[in-house]
This record gives structure tokens, sequence and C-alpha cells, in this order.
């Protein structure tokens, strides 16, 4: 692979992992904001389910994605062409503990799923 095409590819991946971010800072602050300010209607069901599903579906939607991100990133720096490989930026990234970022991620979001379900409930 050309070193213009992988370097397109990781940008792209990267563009999109960031994009990532701001609707899952967005999802859980609106949830915060819920808990904290919703008073009374948090004590009706629907509002309960609303809230809940909305954050369990925002937040296994970002886990998806950005593990497929770590996928991507992970073959990627396989496919690394020799003259990025054989730099320090080659070999920092080869070191990239993808495996327990893909752990870390999903464990880190469903902690904060569960703590807020558990203050919906």
């Amino acid at each position: 692979m050309q070193e213009s095409t992988w370097a397109g590819i990781v940008d792209s991946r990267q563009r999109a992992g960031n994009a990532l971010v701001l609707p899952f800072v967005i999802v859980h602050s609106t949830v915060l904001v819920v808990l904290a300010f919703g008073g009374d209607a948090l004590g009706d069901s629907s509002v309960q389910l609303a809230v809940a599903a909305g954050a369990i579906i925002a937040s296994l939607w970002c886990v998806m994605q950005w593990d497929g991100v770590f996928v991507d990133w992970a073959a990627l720096i396989q496919d690394a062409p020799e003259g990025v490989a054989s730099g320090a930026y080659g070999r920092g990234i080869a070191k990239a503990p993808i495996g327990m970022l893909r752990v870390i991620g999903p464990v880190f979001t469903g902690v904060l799923v569960v703590v807020e379900l558990l203050a919906i409930y």
C-alpha cells in the first residue's frame, strides 16, 4: 500500500473516532442534566424508559463504532508502509494496546450506563 493511501485511511478512521466523542458526551451530559433537574418528571415510568433507552442505545452505537475504529486501526498498524513502520511513529503505534482499548471502552461505557440506570430507577 502506498504511504499516501495508508495516511488517507488513517486520517479517515481517526476522524471517524473523533466524531464519536461529541455525541457520547452530549448524550451522557443530557442524562446527567435530566437526573439533576428532572425532579418529579423522573417519577413517570415513560420518562424513565425514554431516558434509559436513549442512554443505552447511544452508548451501544458509540461502543460499536469505536470498536470498528480499533479493528481498522489494528489492521492499519499491520499494513503500515515500510517508510512509516521503520520510523519512530511506526514503532510507537506498533506497541499500541488495541486489545486492551477494545475491552476498556465497553467496560467503561457499561459501568457509566449502569450507574445512570441506577440513578434513573
